[in-house]
């Protein structure tokens, strides 16, 4: 399996137990992305259940099997801890601008599939502090929790960072490696393009990525602290036109900052 150069995996703690039927197996006790962490019996018997009649025990067996392939899939986005509680429903709306803005990420979800098939990004502009990563990271949990959807959360300072330790002679990660994993995932977030210095090295490289996934037809979302014409200026006409195209959706945020409270 392919390391990640941005995502994560589950803490794991195993240790030996025995099960009555089985003889000794490892017991894990496996970190939850966003919950309560869970425990894992005896693989053979979650195996017994999932291919036997009782429907009780098939039924618990495929919900903890699921449960790990979800956890899993959500660790890989590496989205921040500060950010995995973040969803859909608990983003606060007390403000007109707000509640349009989560009305236009639900409507992004629902359509996922068909935002997917077209490439159709998503571009969440405006004032710092106002719940942009918050809605960005809700987006991508909820297409990996609905459609099984590969996704992935990276700043893009951290892009940039990685991509600059990938010339070292010791770098065991390639600037290739890098941008291959950015440009295949289904949904691409790269949060706050535009607090960086801006040079033409960063323009590049996210030129890069936005171009690549442009051309393979994968959807991407932003988050930028710049209006549109900034954000032009910071990563070029063309790539904010691959961003824009075949109806790529920029939401708006206009409203002061609510850093400080809870959106």
């Amino acid at each position: 399996m392919r390391t990640s150069n941005f995502g994560a995996s589950p803490r794991i703690k195993s240790r030996p137990e025995q099960c009555e039927l089985h003889g000794e197996y490892q017991r894990t006790l496996i970190e939850s992305f966003d919950d309560k962490h869970r425990v894992t019996g005896c693989p053979r018997c979650r195996f017994d259940a999932i291919h036997g009649t009782d429907e009780a025990a098939r039924a618990a067996a495929v919900e903890s099997k699921q449960w790990e392939a979800v956890n899993a899939a959500l660790f890989a986005t590496g989205i921040a801890a500060r950010f995995r509680q973040c969803s859909l429903d608990n983003y606060r709306t007390p403000l007109a601008g707000q509640k349009a803005a989560l009305d236009e990420c639900r409507a992004y979800v629902d359509q996922f599939q068909e935002n997917y098939d077209a490439g159709r990004c998503l571009l969440l502009l405006g004032n710092f502090g106002n719940g942009k990563t918050h809605l960005g990271c809700a987006v991508l949990k909820a297409v990996v929790r609905q459609y099984g959807a590969t996704a992935l959360y990276v700043p893009a300072a951290d892009i940039i960072a990685a991509i600059k330790s990938s010339f070292g002679r010791d770098s065991a990660v390639t600037e290739q490696a890098i941008f291959e994993e950015l440009a295949s995932v289904d949904l691409l977030l790269i949060d706050e393009i535009g607090a960086q210095g801006g040079t033409e090295f960063e323009r590049q490289a996210l030129h890069t990525i936005i171009d690549a996934r442009y051309r393979n037809m994968f959807p991407t979302i932003v988050t930028s602290n710049l209006p549109s014409a900034e954000l032009a200026a910071y990563i070029g006409d063309r790539a904010l036109d691959r961003l824009r195209e075949n109806g790529g959706l920029a939401v708006i945020f206009d409203w002061d900052s609510a850093r400080g409270g809870e959106v």
